[in-house]
């Protein structure tokens, strides 16, 4: 998602593209990208770019202007207002699009990314699909389904599959077989589909009478045999890597996958309105403020020793194998991680990388750490930190703070785009226009 801030400037980072592409298990790939960039498109055109999948010269100077950005974990996807499809990175990793480069040049809505493929949505409701190793199927080819693929709504992504809801509500897989791309144990059951839900191996479906599918590598996800009874009047699904959660109406929720990744339902979870998961545990919103963990006690599955702090809590947000909560008083509580937990007092936001904290305070200011990384350590920027930051966005290892002149202050990993110094003279307020 790109959020709009002062002078004009954008920003959103490679694992954020990769969030919004995948649509699902993007915190567990963090693992596995070696590295991250950021994009700058200034006002006069020219566009910068630092980090390990920063874009060459010949490209930049084709890329002018964006409406969407997706990445998998080795090349990155955009989206032109004109409905016209670019890319650049690893060409095994969904750089490659020669193959339907025709079908790519207008009328695109959407993009959608597993770990090494693309598919495209276009406005016809019609899906084109690309990338992945040569011998493997990650979702790069869809011809087996390809004449199914018409009137689609909806794509979501595990690792290397993909999952398409069609506007009469029924469902189309591609993609590995084994991760979710075959659906046809299953597919007598999947009519009246109303959302889709990703783990990193396995897929679920929600029907509209309140029942859930699901399908995939069973130990992950793949199979709910166990709890089947169970699954009834559910409202809304959620996933961490290799499990899910069922938030029904009456407030309870029913778990079932791998038992390490919250798997296992939590007799706790009642009066719940919201249920999120990071990589190998889940987090519950009680309507009264509160929360219950289950999953993964060092990923954030035990909050028994913050709870008396987890109280007037507004929202939930998963990093990586952590959750922070964040109070309606603009306080912020950070556990797992397998450290002690955190409480930012005044602040807007927290962000997590595999490497580090940093929270944006009330005042503009930021405050940070750093878990001996070896990168651009956050004490080298602070003093450019001390006021008027609106925002902050990360990479799996780096950050990067807009101000409101419209500068950017980055630090963390140099192949994470932590390292932005071989741009700084052209990365002036004056001339940015727009960050990716």
């Amino acid at each position: 998602q790109l959020t709009a801030v002062a002078a004009d400037v954008q920003i959103i980072s490679s694992l954020e593209a990769l969030a919004a592409g995948a649509n699902a298990w993007p915190l567990s790939c963090c693992n596995e990208a070696p590295d991250g960039s950021f994009l700058a498109i200034r006002t006069d055109g020219q566009v910068l770019a630092w980090g390990g999948l920063a874009c060459s010269e010949s490209f930049r100077k084709e890329l002018t202007d964006f409406c969407e950005i997706r990445a998998t974990v080795g090349a990155f996807a955009v989206l032109r207002p004109d409905g016209s499809v670019c890319t650049w990175g690893k060409a095994g990793y969904g750089a490659d699009r020669s193959k339907v480069k025709p079908l790519l040049e207008a009328d695109v809505c959407a993009i959608y990314a597993t770990s090494k493929s693309f598919a495209a949505l276009k406005r016809d409701g019609s899906v084109v699909s690309w990338g992945g190793p040569r011998f493997e199927n990650f979702g790069g080819d869809s011809s087996r389904v390809q004449e199914q693929l018409q009137e689609v709504r909806e794509i979501k992504a595990t690792h290397s599959a993909f999952a398409a809801l069609k506007a009469d509500g029924s469902v189309v897989c591609w993609g590995n077989s084994c991760e979710g791309g075959d659906c046809s144990r299953v597919a007598e059951q999947l009519k009246d589909v109303r959302q889709l839900c990703a783990a990193q191996r396995a897929f679920c479906a929600l029907r509209a009478d309140g029942s859930t599918v699901s399908w995939g590598v069973v130990a992950e996800g793949g199979g709910s045999y166990m709890v089947q009874e169970q699954l009834h009047s559910v409202v809304e699904l959620s996933a961490s890597s290799s499990a899910f959660s069922a938030l029904r109406s009456d407030g309870q929720v029913v778990s079932w996958g791998d038992f390490l990744a919250g798997g296992r339902t939590c007799e706790e979870a009642t009066g719940v309105v919201k249920v999120v998961g990071n990589d190998c545990a889940f987090a519950g919103l009680r309507h009264n403020g509160s929360v219950v963990t289950w999953g993964d006690a060092k990923g954030g599955g035990d909050s028994i020793a913050i709870s008396a702090e987890l109280i007037d809590i507004k929202e939930i947000r998963p990093f990586f194998q952590c959750f922070v909560a964040l109070r309606k008083d603009h306080s912020a509580i950070l556990w797992g991680r397998g450290k002690a937990p955190q409480i930012f007092r005044d602040v807007v936001s927290v962000a997590v990388t595999k490497f580090g904290v940093a929270a944006l305070n009330c005042d503009g200011s930021v405050q940070g750490s750093d878990d001996e990384w070896q990168g651009v350590l956050f004490d080298t920027v602070k003093d450019q930190l001390n006021e008027q930051v609106l925002d902050l966005h990360v990479t799996a290892g780096a950050f990067a703070a807009v101000k409101v002149d419209g500068q950017v202050i980055t630090w963390g990993g140099p192949r994470y785009g932590g390292d932005s110094t071989s741009v700084r003279d052209m990365l002036d307020p004056e001339g940015t226009n727009q960050l990716a």
